[in-house]
């Protein structure tokens, strides 16, 4: 008997503490407002930053850091560039496959015309 009250009991809890576990909406991921907050400086980065700008003067830490900056953000737009164009690729191959089916449902529907004229029934 009491197996059966503790599994009971153990549902339960899961039944009712599933909402609580879900994201707002079931949406999963961060939430929007986290993104709101969010920087384009990832803790990484900041850490890393840290490490080689310590023990230097203010004006090398700046250009240290701004050169930094420009390499991530030059990474950041090659990685979008790269991004584009496989969509793009993607879209071409799609409009490709899309043509080849219906060049070959046009095909098929004139061999079944073609096919239908000698035949009595």
């Amino acid at each position: 008997m009491r197996k059966v009250v503790v599994f009971i009991l153990i549902v339960l809890f899961a039944v009712v503490s599933r909402p609580v576990f879900c994201a707002p909406g079931g949406k999963k991921g961060a939430s929007s407002q986290a993104y709101e907050h969010a920087s384009d400086q990832s803790i990484f980065n900041r850490i890393s930053d840290w490490f080689a700008t310590i023990g230097k003067t203010e004006k090398e830490k700046n250009k240290i850091l701004k050169e930094l900056k420009k390499e991530r953000k030059a990474k950041k737009l090659g990685r979008e560039i790269e991004k584009r164009k496989a969509e793009r690729k993607a879209k071409k191959e799609a409009r490709k496959a899309q043509k080849k089916q219906q060049k070959a449902e046009r095909k098929a529907q004139q061999k079944n015309k073609g096919s239908g004229k000698g035949k009595k029934w």
